[in-house]
């Protein structure tokens, strides 16, 4: 039987909690159990990931310093075949586990992205006389707070904004459409949850909740023949200036603009990921803020290539730039793009466009991780943007320059 595994979530937190400790041990008590005749087996911490073999003092080390992958769950490296059952042994480190993993991981994302405001504070009395009128960074901080200490229902254990964050965490990972997600939400207010459980009516109710966390995006409408984009001076625009073309889609039996509703929808439609947001919160996050200047601050400079900071481009622009240089925390980004299929059916001849930014300022085995990759922005198909990929990636170049003329202020947690 393998061990439970419920632990080892606590690697991305802090990883001198004994249930993460005695987790490590129960991991590799299974791996080199008494049947197995190596000396050596697979290290799956984060640097590693289970490309290079070492002896249990290596990976013991390994797992407390940069902690377990977290999408490795079925343990076949180690041993674990299909079918095998799992602990699920009810002790102290389960439930160390599980409050790590409720509503202090959340109050933690909000000290994260409001560090200038009181994490202790409650929103008692907010809407009262009070001496000054609190800022629009402070209500809504007071507005997530609220609905964080806010219970689900009547002696529930969750609250309100966890449990949105969770379910719509569960329907991005299932690939759920908005309406199921809605239907979802209905029944369990109406049929399985107590009666008055304070969850939204919608998808789009949920979505307006979470809004403040900053996992938003801009809509920016495109011509259907890629030639520009209706933003800035031209979004009011009806027809594309280089082509005539209109930027409505056209009911081909009535020949009207509208729909049913009275709405128009666009031909294509950009989704533009806000990038400067994202970068404060890397630095405004106590889990990243400390690895955003390690590629200098703990760099060895013994001519071997660990990290793209030992690489001549990067070297060359430094040169170039000095005064870019001289300070850390000034972000170095790569940038990718490639179309996906996002069909089940792959005889429909469809292609959307992703544009993802790499953060190079991590360290080398965690900036190539998908996880640490900045979804900038989604291009509508059918086709492939080919050359006209330059329209649509006219705001994000728009953003780098700003922050290359300008920079952004943001808060640096691991000075705190």
């Amino acid at each position: 039987m393998a061990p439970s595994k419920q632990c080892m979530n606590l690697s991305l937190g802090n990883r001198v909690n004994q249930a993460y400790l005695d987790g490590v041990k129960q991991f590799l008590d299974y791996a080199f159990q008494g049947s197995r005749k190596e000396d050596k087996i697979r290290c799956p911490c984060y640097k590693c990931c289970n490309t290079t073999l070492g002896t249990r003092e290596t990976i013991d080390t390994n797992l407390k310093v940069y902690g377990m992958i977290q999408n490795y769950t079925f343990w076949y490296h180690h041993g674990e075949h299909l079918g095998e059952s799992v602990s699920n042994s009810e002790d102290e480190n389960d439930d160390e586990v599980e409050n790590y993993e409720s509503e202090d991981e959340i109050q933690e994302l909000l000290k994260d992205l409001y560090p200038n405001v009181d994490g202790g504070a409650t929103p008692t009395g907010y809407g009262d006389v009070v001496e000054e009128e609190p800022n629009d960074e402070v209500k809504r901080f007071y507005s997530l707070l609220k609905d964080l200490e806010q219970p689900l229902y009547q002696n529930s254990k969750a609250s309100k904004l966890s449990s949105l964050i969770k379910l719509l965490h569960i329907k991005s990972m299932g690939h759920w459409s908005n309406e199921s997600f809605s239907i979802l939400l209905k029944m369990l207010k109406e049929e399985l949850l107590d009666e008055g459980a304070d969850l939204p009516n919608s998808y789009y109710e949920a979505k307006k909740i979470i809004r403040e966390l900053g996992l938003s995006y801009n809509k920016i409408d495109a011509c259907t023949n890629d030639c520009m984009l209706y933003w800035k001076e031209d979004s009011l625009l009806d027809f594309c200036k280089i082509c005539g073309a209109s930027r409505w889609k056209m009911n081909t039996h009535t020949g009207e603009t509208k729909n049913k509703k009275g709405k128009k929808i666009a031909s294509k439609s950009l989704r533009y990921f806000p990038l400067k947001s994202r970068l404060q919160r890397l630095f405004m996050s106590t889990k990243t803020s400390s690895l955003m200047t390690r590629h200098k601050d703990e760099r060895t400079n013994d001519g071997i290539m660990r990290h793209s900071a030992d690489s001549m481009a990067w070297k060359s622009f430094d040169e170039l730039h000095p005064s870019f240089a001289i300070e850390p925390h000034n972000v170095r980004l790569g940038l990718a793009s490639d179309g996906f299929q996002p069909f089940h059916n792959s005889k429909t001849s469809h292609s959307i466009w992703y544009v993802v930014l790499i953060i190079y300022n991590l360290p080398s085995w965690l900036c190539i991780k998908q996880e640490n990759f900045i979804l900038s922005m989604l291009i509508p198909g059918p086709n492939g943007p080919g050359d006209a990929i330059d329209t649509y990636i006219q705001p994000l170049i728009k953003e780098l320059k700003e922050l290359w003329e300008v920079g952004i202020e943001t808060f640096d947690a691991s000075k705190f």
